[in-house]
């Protein structure tokens, strides 16, 4: 049986919940599990470009892509430092910076799937973390080296990881996958639907009154709007989140004790 079949779907309370029900997913099978946090538990994983009207546009999907893509490529070059090196760069930076790509954004940190699943906790939704394991195909061993599973993935995934263009990518553990264009101007099946591949999905859901302290309990252990977004625009939303957003200060009878003994 294909495991996209086997999606399996948890509810979280707190960071404890989430990283006891990471931790335990299987690893021998499994080259590498990646994340993707988003503040609505009904999103499906679409890439942007595929969340256009293509009807409207009048063309299909293979010719849209390849005039935004040239449009970008021409109208950047007076807001870059260095070019592109390669097309997968030029995708890669397109796709950090808004325009509709192929490409689903993920991270290889659980942690900052669960900042930006919560990020937006005053939001009325539930949110979710969706979770995908992409098989190994030769190292299934009981121990190995972090390499030799990533040797794995290197050769032909299509997972990307990234040049570091930018310290989002590296704070945010960036990676990528890519997904193959549908005929003219036929829909996108949503990736956890597709079953033409192997691999495995969870989908870990946090109810929208467990967010905020979530949030909190991630800022404690310093996952944060700086770490997420370095810079000055990341700065300034920390301080803004310092300072108006409240947090449950809860006490440890033990500590408290021997605070009280001094």
């Amino acid at each position: 049986m294909d495991g996209r079949k086997l999606k399996i779907m948890v509810e979280i309370k707190s960071v404890t919940d989430y990283l006891e029900h990471v931790q335990a997913f299987e690893q021998q099978h499994i080259a590498q599990w990646i994340f993707r946090g988003v503040g609505n538990v009904d999103y499906k994983l679409v890439p942007s470009l595929f969340r256009i009207d293509i009807q409207s546009t009048l063309t299909n999907w293979d010719d849209l892509e390849k005039y935004m893509l040239q449009l970008f490529k021409r109208e950047a070059r007076p807001f870059l430092d260095t070019l592109p090196q390669d097309e997968l760069e030029l995708v890669t930076l397109a796709q950090h910076h808004g325009l509709p790509t192929r490409l689903l954004d993920w991270t290889t940190n659980p942690l900052i799937a669960l900042f930006f699943a919560n990020e937006c906790y005053d939001n009325e939704t539930d949110s979710v973390v969706w979770c995908y394991g992409f098989p190994s195909t030769h190292n299934c061993h009981f121990e190995s080296t972090r390499i030799d599973r990533r040797l794995t993935l290197e050769k032909g995934s299509f997972i990307i990881f990234p040049n570091h263009i930018s310290p989002r990518i590296t704070n945010q553990a960036g990676c990528f996958t890519e997904h193959m264009l549908p005929k003219e101007q036929e829909p996108f099946t949503p990736f956890e639907n597709q079953m033409d591949g192997l691999g495995l999905f969870d989908k870990i859901v946090i109810k929208k009154q467990y967010q905020k302290d979530i949030l909190n309990q991630l800022y404690d252990l310093g996952y944060h709007h700086g770490l997420i977004y370095p810079g000055l625009d990341g700065l300034s939303k920390r301080i803004k989140y310092e300072a108006s957003t409240t947090h449950k200060r809860s006490s440890n009878p033990e500590q408290l004790k021997r605070y009280k003994k001094k």
